[in-house]
């Protein structure tokens, strides 16, 4: 079998490749061989400070894998969707920011896929949009849900209901992409992001990351709970206590992670 995900670890920053081309179109493989690389990253490489994924080539990833969809009937579609929605789980439960390094368009799947990220740096000339509907069917891996939670909601309506292709810029305008830099400069740029990240201490960096990602889900006053909760665990960690005095002696903090 093919290895559509490159891995590639430097000290605590670890670069996830998606390399399926001409398109990195997300075929079931690509999306098991993602579930299997955070999976083994959250189980072996525990150091790591940030994850960043972007796509071989030209592309981050055009779309689903539209001869495959010949291939879905409305018995095996929910499990090929619902085998996606896991990767997105995965990234929003894993243990340390992951960063999407967008070197390219993201449409359909690779919407979804950079939606379920912490952070989205994009190309300028990259393009996004969720079309689905021009195919006879919806998103299926978590479009209709997440678009409404990073966008105003009539915006996410209007991409879902039309199928309209939007360039970076306007992505950035409406939210859904956080950095918008030259082509050339995408993963600079989100080794940079990644690297200034690693510089704080993980587990307060985690803590920040289970708190929002949760707590959006919660009440505000059950969130507000939870980040009391996660504010004082961290009172048990090596990291406050060396964060705190380094900060008083004006010295650069050694986090341990502990």
């Amino acid at each position: 079998m093919p290895e559509f995900i490159q891995t590639e670890i430097d000290d605590s920053i670890c670069v996830l490749t998606i390399d399926n081309p001409p398109v990195n179109a997300f075929h079931p493989e690509v999306g098991e061989q993602l579930i299997v690389a955070f999976d083994r990253l959250a189980r072996h490489s525990p150091a790591l400070r940030a994850v960043i994924v972007t796509g071989a080539g030209k592309y981050f990833m055009a779309g689903g894998d539209i001869k495959f969809f010949q291939t879905l009937d409305h018995v095996t579609a929910p499990h090929y969707a619902r085998r996606i929605q896991i990767i997105q789980e995965s990234i929003l439960h894993f243990h340390c920011p992951v960063i999407a390094a967008i070197n390219g368009s993201a449409l359909g799947g690779g919407t979804e896929l950079i939606m379920a990220c912490d952070i989205r740096i994009a190309s300028e000339d990259a393009l996004f949009g969720q079309p689905e509907v021009a195919l006879g069917i919806i998103p299926g891996a978590g479009g209709t849900q997440n678009l409404p939670r990073l966008v105003p909601i009539g915006t996410a309506k209007r991409l879902l209901f039309t199928g309209d292709r939007i360039p970076a810029l306007e992505a950035f305008s409406i939210g859904l992409i956080d950095q918008v830099v030259p082509a050339a400069e995408v993963m600079d740029a989100a080794k940079a992001l990644a690297t200034r990240i690693a510089r704080n201490a993980p587990l307060a960096v985690a803590a920040a990351k289970k708190a929002v990602n949760l707590g959006l889900e919660l009440g505000l006053s059950e969130a507000l709970r939870l980040e009391t909760a996660l504010f004082a665990e961290l009172f048990r960690s090596s990291d406050a206590e060396e964060g705190v005095s380094a900060f008083i002696e004006k010295r650069t903090a050694n986090f341990a992670g502990k």
